[in-house]
């Protein structure tokens, strides 16, 4: 019988860690400045500062990222090693594993941190500062025929034809199925097109290593197919929400141009999804960029449910908070959206009400000090079945129906309309998602919005009440002079942001926490642009019990992409 996560109540323990020395600004009560109040310079308020500590935990071989940050109950720390490379550039398997032999939130708060990779070895391999990195698989591993095309091997529905072979896990949930923690299944979502998810039976040995049994790739033929899995959790009722990261949701328009091959997805990856499918008839758009909930997952065939209600747009990921009800989505890429949902039933994602963030940012330009004031603008309410009613009437189009300097698909005069004059119906917030909230008057200049993720259990009790969010890149939109983003261009290699979650699950408030360091585009005598003691392209978060902070970076910036801990209570 399936084992729901437990709920620990988080205690504040005060740590001290590594090394780096950052500056932290916020109020004791989760709010800006101390009484959660603004400074009369538009500051953080009363000049409040905390010491905050910054420590490198690991590194990766050359030319991967670290993706899939996913923390147990049991402190078990699940990441992956995407797309690895050789010195010479090649391309080698990636890896879906875990740290063993280690219990994180027993870190030793004296330790120094890893140092950067030096030797060539170094740079091959996975490096941590405490326990060891079990490979649960390589991409290609077929787990005694479990999976005969391969680990991360992309196939048609019915798993007779590999497509092509991903080297791009992302998303890891770990779903218990014993009271212990010691047993359960491991999802990984590929980050491809079209996208796939695979099952791996883990049981944990009195070694502390896992073994693998029984292994599956979930079956999205139902709900159409996706493309590009990204980052994604495991909702409080214990099933993995995939995230589609449809990264040109906006650009609908080139969805039936058969010249559109640099795009992401292209044509070609539209053509794949339709291999995948058996279809002879391309595609909807509209079937894909939504964030999808993986049903029954510790059945023989767990169930995909694409929720439709949280918005068409390019999902990294959305985490629950305790009501069950308030959902927080981001959307990567550049002049992007963030997104709040509010389900009309606590526990069901098939029904509610989406909301875009407006931003009012303090009266300074400095990446390490603006804050942001956020409102959120209604966009719409609705349900799956609805929605899809909306998505099956652009059914049919095809490559024939294409016009250069037109669109096949909704047209940006009727999205003005229905903001401006409240014509038609919502299907406008549902399927052209980016777009509508333009219309409507949210902010559209976020750049790189990856992984946001909250403490479940420390938000649950207020004991850690925080939300953070990945801000890859401080740029585009960002730092121009424009809009209600207007930052300068100091924080190119990125950062770390922090809501302070209210009493009924609202966020009004956004400060940056962690700032990555100096930018050289010639880099440095190891070819490192970002300053390797700080932060680079910041992506995937896990937040632990005590409020520190798993940063997982995506970085061509770091020779060897690193694991960071951050601890915002310092000395």
């Amino acid at each position: 019988m399936l084992n729901l996560r437990k709920r620990k109540i988080a205690a504040l323990i005060s740590v001290i860690l590594g090394s780096s020395m950052l500056t932290a600004c916020g109020g004791d009560d989760g709010s800006n400045g101390a009484n959660g109040s603004h400074g009369a310079d538009g500051t953080n308020g009363s000049n409040l500062t905390v010491a905050a500590k910054l420590t490198r935990i690991a590194t990766v071989p050359v030319g991967a990222e670290i993706t899939g940050l996913f923390l147990t109950d049991n402190d078990e720390l699940f990441f992956n090693v995407q797309h690895p490379a050789d010195l010479s550039g090649n391309e080698t398997p990636a890896q879906v594993g875990v740290v063993t032999g280690f219990d994180w939130s027993k870190f030793d708060p004296m330790a120094e941190e890893l140092s950067v990779p030096a030797t060539d070895e170094e740079k091959l391999t996975v490096r941590l500062i405490a326990g060891h990195y079990q490979i649960i698989g390589k991409a290609g591993d077929t787990f005694d025929n479990n999976l005969p095309q391969g680990l991360g091997s992309i196939t048609t529905a019915d798993s007779a034809t590999a497509i092509k072979q991903s080297q791009d896990p992302d998303f890891n949930a770990f779903v218990p199925t014993s009271a212990n923690g010691d047993a359960g299944y491991l999802f990984t979502a590929w980050e491809d097109r079209p996208g796939a998810m695979s099952r791996i039976e883990l049981t944990k040995e009195d070694s502390g290593n896992w073994l693998t049994g029984d292994a599956i790739n979930i079956d999205f033929s139902a709900v159409l197919g996706t493309i590009i899995n990204c980052f994604g959790t495991l909702s409080p009722w214990n099933t993995p929400l995939t995230s589609e990261e449809n990264y040109e949701a906006e650009n609908t328009e080139q969805w039936n141009n058969t010249a559109y091959v640099d795009g992401y997805p292209s044509y070609p990856d539209v053509k794949n999804l339709q291999t995948y499918l058996g279809s002879s008839t391309l595609p909807n758009p509209y079937d894909y960029g939504y964030i999808v909930e993986i049903t029954d997952p510790t059945s023989t065939s767990p169930t995909p449910v694409k929720h439709f209600t949280l918005g068409r747009v390019a999902h990294e990921n959305s985490v629950v908070m305790p009501d069950w009800k308030t959902v927080y989505t981001t959307d990567d890429g550049s002049n992007k959206a963030f997104y709040k949902f509010v389900a009309t039933t606590a526990g069901d994602l098939s029904a509610g009400t989406l909301f875009a963030a407006k931003l009012t940012q303090d009266a300074t330009s400095d990446p390490a000090k603006a804050g942001f004031d956020i409102q959120w603008i209604k966009l719409g309410s609705s349900n799956n079945t609805e929605i899809k009613t909306w998505i099956n009437s652009y059914n049919g189009i095809t490559e024939a129906d294409y016009i250069e300097g037109e669109t096949s698909y909704i047209a940006q005069s009727e999205i003005d309309d229905w903001a401006t004059n409240g014509t038609g119906d919502d299907r406008y917030a549902f399927l052209e998602t980016l777009r509508a909230a333009k219309a409507k008057g949210a902010t559209t200049e976020f750049r790189k919005m990856e992984g946001v993720v909250i403490n479940y259990d420390g938000v649950a009790s207020g004991a850690v009440p925080y939300m953070y969010v990945a801000m890859s890149s401080v740029g585009k939109g960002m730092v121009d002079e424009e809009g209600d983003i207007q930052l300068d261009s100091s924080a190119y290699c990125g950062a770390v942001y922090r809501f302070g979650v209210q009493t009924d699950f609202n966020v009004n408030r956004m400060e940056s926490v962690v700032v990555g360091g100096a930018y050289n585009a010639n880099g440095d005598e190891n070819g490192n642009k970002c300053d390797v003691n700080a932060i680079s392209n910041p992506d995937n978060l896990a937040v632990m019990d005590d409020g520190r902070v798993f940063i997982g970076e995506d970085t061509s910036k770091h020779v060897n992409n690193a694991l960071w801990i951050y601890n915002p209570k310092g000395e």
